[in-house]
């Protein structure tokens, strides 16, 4: 998928996205989820308990290998991998949007500044002060738009 060549990943389950350096002249808010230390799984910014309602089973979560910024959450053979690229949020919120990845991606209100819902790959890329927040599900019922989108703003609000 170009999208996710665009960005320097791969769909999860494949290997994951790769955190791209936050651009110059980046706010506080992308600055300090840049900064600290640890990966998603390692910072808490979700905890299993989060994704209880989109995931059942004894969750697990770790690191994405190879991916230092992204996390999976996994129950038997269903996951949900959060993946944080600041500097990156604009763009690519824009860029799948206005279908340049051959994605049929639909607005996602209330996420974020802006979102976009990829209803094919169980998918929200949302940014908020350009700090991306994607979260693809794989195999998961749970997995609404909403549900998803509600994880980015946890993680937003966590960010400031």
């Amino acid at each position: 998928m170009v999208f996710l060549a665009l960005v320097g990943c791969s769909k999860a389950g494949t290997g994951n996205r790769s955190l791209a350096p936050a651009a110059n002249g980046a706010n506080a808010a992308v600055a300090s989820v840049s900064a600290s230390a640890g990966n998603a799984c390692d910072r808490k910014l979700l905890t299993a308990a989060d994704l209880s309602n989109i995931l059942t089973g004894q969750i697990t979560v770790g690191p994405l290998q190879g991916d230092p910024q992204s996390c999976v959450f996994t129950a038997g053979d269903h996951s949900v991998t959060v993946s944080l690229r600041p500097g990156l949020g604009d763009v690519t919120v824009k860029t799948v949007l206005s279908g340049g990845e051959n994605v049929n991606a639909t607005p996602l209100t209330g996420v974020g500044d802006k979102a976009a819902w990829t209803p094919e790959l169980h998918e929200v890329n949302a940014t908020k002060n350009n700090l991306l927040c994607d979260i693809q599900s794989s195999g998961t019922a749970g997995a609404t738009q909403q549900a998803i989108g509600a994880l980015c703003n946890k993680i937003f609000a966590s960010s400031r």
